[in-house]
């Protein structure tokens, strides 16, 4: 993707990991300067220093900078913060900063006995860089930085105000990942103009992904996970209703474990009708044949184990997605089913938008023949 000439935003997306301190450090820096073995490394370094300060043997001290669980201490974030030069951090609550506009300031870390999350301000405009949040940062006006620093505190957090001279943002060569993303603020801003439409909406201040915490439960205990409507709501989408027989009426491809029908068109035509099909398919080369600049990236995982990438824009739709792949197989036609393990998603009904069902950019998607 062509990153040249747009506003972009580093963050770092926790998984069933407890390195919440990576990713708290690496998205106030605007880069993946620090990994889990960095922060241990000074962790022990700290440890050996307060032994021998102490007076205490290896075997007796119990590390106060690295929990059994990886979680890091406020000492270590603030070393690791050091090492990059002219940085260091400060209570909001000391007397210094009593009575001081905050929104002046260009980064917070927020801490919790077990989690850490970073609010940085990024071209003027603040995020919270949570690396619970489900899909991106979230916007903070100056308006509410104030009354939700407030927030955070009431919840039990110890908040820091990073000062000195930041790194320049560290974006090139970053293998994007579920857990790395480079975003561009207008994706940002298009994810936060949806949530503010909901009821009762507040920015994130959470520890864990509760969904991902739960699901994560029922795996390990071989049981399945019910999404909620709830859920559903919080991400934009619309429940899925079970059927006990598809409704759909016509030719469709059947997907053998759900009995579902995908209700992509251009499944249904003739295949005796060659006229009709090259129709279609100078139709889907025009509509294929630039590349954005912008929008989003999915991977797509072909049958045969090819990869393909295709940037679609942002109100693209499923059928966007079996277009792509209808025209990409045209040499070797075939039926084909679209699944997005991630959200562990079968894609049958082609006319959602990929946004309001939690697809964005740099999503994989697997190509399943039938």
């Amino acid at each position: 993707m062509n990153y040249q000439q747009q506003q972009l935003i580093y963050w770092e997306k926790q998984g069933y990991d407890q390195l919440c301190g990576v990713h708290c450090i690496n998205s106030l820096l605007q880069g993946p300067y620090f990994n889990e073995v960095d922060l241990a490394t000074i962790a022990q370094e700290l440890d050996r220093q307060e032994i021998e300060l102490l007076g205490k043997t290896g075997h007796r001290y119990k590390s106060q900078n690295v929990a059994e669980d990886g979680n890091f201490s406020i000492q270590v974030l603030a070393e690791a913060l050091k090492k990059l030069g002219d940085l260091y951090i400060e209570s909001v609550d000391s007397k210094i900063n009593q009575n001081q506009d905050l929104s002046q300031e260009s980064g917070f870390i927020c801490n919790s006995q077990a989690h850490w999350f970073s609010i940085r301000k990024i071209d003027n405009i603040w995020y919270n860089l949570n690396s619970t949040n489900k899909r991106a940062p979230e916007i903070i006006s100056d308006f509410y930085l104030s009354a939700f620093l407030l927030s955070v505190k009431e919840n039990g957090y110890q908040i820091f105000v990073v000062k000195g001279v930041y790194p320049p943002p560290q974006l090139d060569n970053i293998d994007q990942s579920d857990r790395q993303k480079v975003l561009t603020t207008q994706f940002v801003k298009q994810v936060h103009d949806r949530r503010v439409k909901k009821k009762n909406y507040k920015l994130n201040i959470g520890g864990s992904d509760e969904v991902e915490m739960e699901k994560a439960l029922k795996q390990s205990k071989g049981e399945k996970y019910e999404s909620t409507d709830e859920e559903f709501e919080e991400e934009g989408q619309q429940p899925q209703k079970k059927q006990s027989t598809p409704k759909f009426q016509g030719q469709g491809v059947q997907f053998q474990h759900q009995k579902s029908v995908v209700n992509y068109p251009n499944f249904n035509i003739d295949p005796l009708d060659a006229e009709y099909r090259s129709i279609i398919l100078m139709t889907l080369e025009q509509k294929f044949s630039m590349q954005l600049e912008e929008g989003l990236v999915i991977l797509f995982q072909l049958p045969g184990g090819q990869n393909k990438q295709y940037t679609f824009s942002y109100d693209a739709t499923v059928e966007d997605l079996y277009d792509f792949i209808f025209f990409e197989s045209r040499q070797q036609p075939m039926r084909f089913i679209l699944i997005c393990p991630i959200q562990k998603l079968q894609l049958l009904d082609v006319s959602q938008q990929l946004l309001d069902i939690g697809i964005d950019t740099m999503t994989q998607i697997i190509v399943k023949k039938e």
